[in-house]
């Protein structure tokens, strides 16, 4: 995503840019604070991988709203809160979106939905056959009706919220701290394709993750990110619960992806143009301006801040995943 001089101009001019210190003309200017990204994205695939694959062999539906829940969003909110920063302000949920801005979000879901599966298509293209079976995600949709119902509604409904939190909220607010909006719209967008260890849809998250990233940051909310990334989310739900998928699917023919990738791209060019008349970008340090405790300069995590509350969430968390374990064991006796 392209950013226009006066969005330029509102970035930090280095990461780790200055600004003028509060007082009277004459103070000199104090250092912009900065939010490291490596801990939180290591500990949220660290949570992944462990727990959230554990939960979701466990049971696909509620293993997938428990990674949704206990994975994406309780860390982000104890990070923020952690780091003496108001979870609701640095996660972009507090600022209400316009109705407009919500709507063309939502379109731009709709519509980059054919430009991530001409990229999906592309990928798996020139990717080996034994990667596109082992990574085939019409599988989830193979079970029972109830569960690919519930399969559906969390992957159309909890996922977008909670993901959107994690990357396009916390991490994307961190990385603003440190680089130009361009440059952590991408490199958020890189972090989201990782977490998801897809090499064959990994071109089409990137570029989904760069949208959303987009929405959230020229809106100032996170919420046409949501949107957006719920109707992604809703319409392949929709095909994979009315469609008879094959196990292996065909091979894609390169030109058909290219031509559906590019009627997507036309469409979304047009609403994001709409869409950018429609928002004014915030500047990155707004973001921090509401502290938890105004006088504490910080924004280093620290257990200590982190809300007792969120603590005992956690481990309601671990034993719901243990419950699950237990209920599974016995079914399986």
């Amino acid at each position: 995503m392209e950013t226009s001089q006066a969005d330029r101009d509102s970035a930090p001019n280095a990461p780790g840019g200055v600004s003028p210190a509060a007082g009277d003309g004459g103070s000199a200017p104090g250092p912009s604070p900065v939010k490291g990204v490596l801990g939180f994205f290591a500990a949220v695939m660290l949570l992944y991988v462990v727990l959230g694959t554990g939960a979701q062999s466990l049971s696909a539906p509620l293993g997938l709203a428990w990674t949704q829940v206990f994975v994406f969003l309780l860390p982000a909110w104890a990070a923020a809160a952690g780091s003496n920063l108001r979870p609701t302000d640095f996660l972009l949920l507090s600022r209400r979106p316009s109705s407009a801005q919500l709507w063309l979000g939502l379109l731009c879901g709709v519509a980059a939905f054919p430009v991530a599966n001409g990229l999906m298509a592309l990928a798996a293209a020139f990717l080996p056959e034994s990667w596109v079976r082992e990574f085939d995600l019409s599988r989830l949709f193979q079970g029972p009706p109830l569960e690919r119902a519930g399969i559906a509604l969390a992957a159309s409904l909890l996922a977008p919220l909670c993901e959107e939190a994690a990357f396009r909220g916390y991490l994307q607010g961190a990385l603003l701290t440190r680089r130009r909006p361009a440059a952590a719209i991408w490199l958020g967008a890189l972090l989201f394709a990782l977490m998801h260890l897809d090499p064959v849809r990994f071109p089409a998250v990137l570029a989904l993750g760069a949208l959303f990233g987009w929405l959230a940051w020229r809106a100032g909310s996170l919420w046409p990110a949501v949107a957006a990334h719920a109707a992604n989310n809703a319409i392949g739900s929709a095909i994979a619960l009315a469609s008879e998928i094959e196990p292996v699917p065909s091979p894609p023919e390169v030109g058909q992806a290219m031509l559906l990738a590019g009627a997507g791209a036309l469409a979304l060019a047009v609403l994001a143009a709409f869409y950018r008349r429609a928002t004014q970008a915030l500047p990155p340090s707004e973001r921090l301006a509401a502290r938890i405790d105004p006088a504490d300069p910080s924004l280093r995590f620290r257990w200590y801040k982190v809300p007792p509350s969120l603590l005992g969430l956690g481990a309601l968390g671990l034993a719901l995943l243990f419950g699950m374990a237990v209920f599974h064991g016995a079914l399986n006796r």
